[in-house]
């Protein structure tokens, strides 16, 4: 039986090769992400298979993959290293919020709305701190801040479970899109019965937006199909400003393309409403940074105590 030392030199820098070379498939583009020459990141790796006497990937393979063994070391490598950032992130804290970083995933209707003014007064009271901004739907918002890529998010709730914090932020309620040309596009309010269901431009259900049209029973069902889907209101918008088609979308999203040939136009029989969460881990205290961040945004929102 094969007996291994307690003392070893296997630390953070050669998980991170590890992680990097399972992610890249080659060691010439893992060792130019990790900004060192592709010799040392064989080196790297040559120690670290010689400290636990397995190998960890078929270097003759065209790319180059884990073994059995590799695949199980780099499960628990993520593990460690996620845990290695979390405590630098919790150090970091101790220091203030002078320096740092803070990380935000946003729907871009809120990038556009709420979070460029809070960052703007952000930023002029602490210009040192780095804030790195990720756009996407609600579904990947909340898995980006389960899996710890982001301090908080800004969408819709999505996910079900308790891992996650909803702090309701925000009400948009929905609105008929057109284009200036459209027939209804001078109306001040319609009835869904005056859309012409074949104008209507569906949205995918796995958006937040689509899954909530979807759940909502006084919305005729084919406006849920419609002849045209897309999988995002950017393309919906689009279309609309092309004088292809209509859609239902929240107010704040309908906003995000600033154009002219674009009508929004009330709803009189559709209470139908979305409510935008500040969304952060369950038992999990912020960084100094990222809740200043927070005390810039929160009074921007319609749910702001008064």
């Amino acid at each position: 039986m094969t007996k291994h030392s307690k003392k070893t030199n296997i630390g953070i820098r050669h998980f991170r090769a590890a992680l990097a070379l399972a992610q890249e498939q080659s060691f010439t583009r893992a060792a130019d992400s990790l900004g060192i020459v592709p010799s040392a990141l064989t080196e790297t790796i040559k120690q670290l298979e010689a400290d636990c006497g397995l190998r960890l990937f078929n270097r003759e393979a065209r790319p180059v993959t884990p073994t059995e063994a590799g695949e199980e070391f780099l499960a628990g490598a993520r593990r460690v290293l996620s845990d290695f950032e979390m405590a630098l992130d919790d150090l970091r804290r101790v220091g203030g919020i002078e320096r740092g970083a803070v990380r935000v995933a946003a729907a871009p209707s809120v990038v556009l709305f709420h979070l460029a003014p809070a960052l703007s007064a952000f930023h002029a009271a602490h210009p040192a701190i780095e804030v790195t901004v990720y756009d996407d739907i609600a579904e990947r918002i909340g898995a980006l801040v389960l899996d710890r890529v982001v301090d908080f998010g800004l969408a819709e709730r999505w996910h079900e479970t308790d891992q996650l914090d909803y702090e309701p932020f925000h009400v948009d309620p929905f609105v008929l899109v057109c284009h200036r040309d459209h027939k209804l596009a001078g109306l001040a309010e319609v009835d869904l019965a005056e859309i012409p269901a074949v104008d209507v431009i569906a949205l995918d259900e796995s958006t937040g937006i689509g899954k909530r049209i979807a759940a909502a029973p006084e919305i005729p069902p084919e406006f849920r199909r419609g002849s045209i889907r897309t999988h995002g209101t950017i393309a919906q918008l689009t279309l609309i400003s092309q004088g292809v088609g209509v859609a239902l979308m929240p107010k704040l999203a309908a906003s995000v393309i600033q154009s002219p040939e674009i009508r929004h136009v009330g709803l009189r029989d559709l209470s139908l409403k979305r409510t935008l969460c500040i969304i952060t881990r369950s038992r999990r205290s912020l960084s100094p940074a990222a809740e200043r961040l927070l005390s810039c945004l929160r009074p921007l929102g319609s749910l702001a105590s008064p």
